[in-house]
């Protein structure tokens, strides 16, 4: 919507000052006339910055088309059943994981949550239609047990959202490397097992949806948070290799995928408060999106029933930063030094 309204005021600015009677533009002339420069010539100025910003728009705007033409394998007539659809969300139970899992509830949408912590008995009472799984997904026995038991409680989940992340705050050094394994079999080895255990219903029926929780992370390492990113880093490689092998592998064009790159929120992964006392978090508290907010888009896009690669928030910051290793390397250094969380 902000597309559009931005080519239509370039359209009235061009419509303005091409069309519009002398005497509407008087006041104007006669201001620019106390410049240095004459107001023909600002005039011809303007009238090209308009001309810029509307082919800019309109090229923005078929971009952004055939991007999503292309992410959905041109093909738009799959329809989804919200009153028969199963969504499957990991690290359900806190969090961005708890908002994406009531918002659906509150669409009537049927949520099973698969956490080793357990659902708010407050959300579970009062969303009827969301169930609690509990099981350590780092645990991949169990996994495919607690697999089973959904499919038997519900039929094969048609929607899976891979959300269930933890995070090590501190150089690496200082972590274990049981600890990061720990983290990354949580963070990308769960989501590899999830694919195998329900995407094949998915290939069969050639209908449903994967979404991936990824991070800005994914683009942008941090120190502080290395094995973290390495696993949102390969989350976006998973994902891409999918949306492939969906396409030519498996032929199922019908079944979509989705990646969201949230930037910060404040959840119980890192432990931010600390970090803020400590003074090392050098002003990324700007950056923070709330919580809800990011729920509610990563919602809207399994509610729309398209895929596609999401920014939150979708600002130019951000799309600038999946860029970053096109960058010079000073650029990107300078910007690593900047958002680091540790270190002097």
């Amino acid at each position: 919507m902000a597309k559009v309204s931005t080519l239509l005021l370039s359209a009235a600015t061009l419509g303005l000052l091409k069309y519009a009677p002398a005497e509407y533009l008087a006041p104007l002339i006669d201001l620019l006339s106390k410049t240095p420069f004459t107001p023909q010539t600002i005039l011809s100025c303007v009238q090209f910055f308009a001309w810029c910003k509307l082919l800019t728009g309109v090229a923005s705007n078929i971009n952004t088309y055939f991007s999503w033409k292309k992410e959905n394998n041109w093909v738009t007539d799959d329809k989804y059943d919200w009153d028969k659809e199963v969504v499957m969300l990991t690290g359900g139970s806190a969090g961005l994981g708890e908002q994406m899992a009531i918002q659906l509830a509150e669409k009537g949408v049927t949520v099973v949550v698969v956490d080793v912590n357990p659902v708010r008995e407050e959300v579970l009472e009062k969303y009827k239609t969301i169930s609690f799984f509990s099981c350590d997904i780092s645990d991949f026995a169990a996994l495919s047990t607690t697999a089973a038991e959904i499919r038997k409680a519900h039929g094969d989940p048609t929607i899976i959202i891979l959300n269930a992340a933890i995070a090590n705050l501190g150089p690496l050094l200082s972590t274990p490397v049981a600890q990061s394994q720990k983290l990354i079999n949580i963070n990308l080895t769960s989501h590899i097992a999830m694919i195998h255990e329900f995407l094949p219903s998915m290939i069969k029926n050639n209908h449903g949806h994967v979404m991936f929780i990824a991070s800005m992370c994914s683009y942008l390492s941090i120190a502080g948070l290395a094995d973290y990113c390495a696993t949102k880093a390969g989350t976006l490689a998973y994902y891409e290799a999918l949306r492939q092998e969906l396409r030519h592998v498996y032929k199922a064009p019908k079944v979509r995928t989705s990646i969201v790159h949230p930037t910060w929120m404040r959840t119980n992964i890192v432990p931010f408060e600390s970090v803020e006392k400590s003074g090392e978090i050098r002003d990324i508290k700007r950056l923070f999106y709330g919580v809800e907010k990011t729920a509610k888009i990563a919602v809207q896009k399994v509610l729309s029933g398209y895929g596609g690669r999401v920014i939150v928030p979708d600002v130019w910051q951000m799309r600038a930063m999946i860029g970053l290793r096109t960058w010079s390397i000073w650029a990107q250094e300078s910007l690593r030094d900047y958002v680091r969380l540790i270190g002097q």
